[in-house]
């Protein structure tokens, strides 16, 4: 008796394991970026110990999307549920918007490390498999999904963004250095770059991946003026006449971008010393 319990408990104890070790595969999930503002199919697999994002199709375009992500790196798992117009599939006639329905969006924000690096994977979930991947994330990881204002979220590129008005410790030039690569961060080509004006314009977005980033054409000025070995900096977003509702404000994530890069070491050189 002793045995059979013996050899029924390891029976069960090897069918666990192997139901523990079985992969859970989501295939109707895209993937969004503010620089990739295009969204991509990707496949979400979720392991016993770590997460894989991986692009079912090749774009000469954009970057790969290949992501491995252990369960150890993540940092902060977070989803939002929010409502949208369905201009996000295009519907433009004669240069009016002419879509005013609205259907539901859920997105998936994962913070992680890479080393010191601090990344953020968002996922945009089908409405079918929504449920069913962030329970299995939860039972996977161990870690709770916060629920957040899709309006307000930290992941939101311009969640409470506003045009900027500061004086900062930096000259012109490192600043206008500084601005080109924080302008195409956000997919914003740059047009002009002078020591007193630097201008650029994000190119139109279209289908469904127009939801965080906007529906583009916004055009973004930044106004420098010199102040010794200060810069007064001013960075405005102009929405235009056309579809202005659905286009977002970008000032804020620029300047933010402009400022970390101005505090790389590559930058200390041209900012002043104290």
């Amino acid at each position: 008796m002793a045995r059979k319990q013996i050899v029924f408990v390891v029976i069960v104890v090897a069918l666990v394991s192997t139901c523990l070790a079985e992969d859970a595969t989501f295939k109707k999930v895209r993937y969004w970026s503010v620089k990739q503002p295009k969204e991509s199919d990707v496949v979400l697999t979720i392991t016993d110990s770590r997460l894989l994002v991986k692009g079912e199709n090749a774009n000469k375009n954009m970057a790969p999307i290949d992501f491995e992500i252990p369960y150890s790196s993540i940092e902060a798992l977070t989803s939002e549920t929010s409502a949208r117009h369905r201009i996000a599939e295009g519907l433009l006639v004669g240069g009016v918007i002419t879509a005013s329905t609205k259907t539901k969006s859920h997105w998936l924000d994962i913070a992680y490390h890479e080393g010191d690096a601090k990344q953020v994977v968002t996922l945009h979930l089908d409405k079918t498999e929504y449920e069913d991947v962030i329970s299995t994330l939860e039972a996977r990881t161990g870690k709770h999904i916060d629920v957040v204002d899709s309006k307000t979220s930290s992941f939101n590129p311009t969640a409470d963004s506003k045009d900027m008005d500061e004086v900062i410790p930096f000259k012109v030039d490192a600043i206008v250095a500084a601005l080109k690569p924080a302008m195409e961060s956000v997919d914003c080509e740059v047009k002009k770059a002078t020591t007193k004006e630097v201008m650029c314009k994000r190119k139109r977005s279209s289908g469904k991946g127009v939801e965080r980033a906007g529906v583009g054409g916004e055009k973004v000025t930044a106004v420098l003026q010199a102040k010794g070995d200060q810069t007064r900096v001013r960075i405005e977003s102009e929405k235009g006449m056309l579809g202005r509702v659905y286009k977002h404000n970008w000032s804020t994530p620029i300047f933010q971008e402009m400022m970390k890069n101005l505090q790389k070491p590559a930058q200390t050189a041209s900012a002043p010393s104290n």
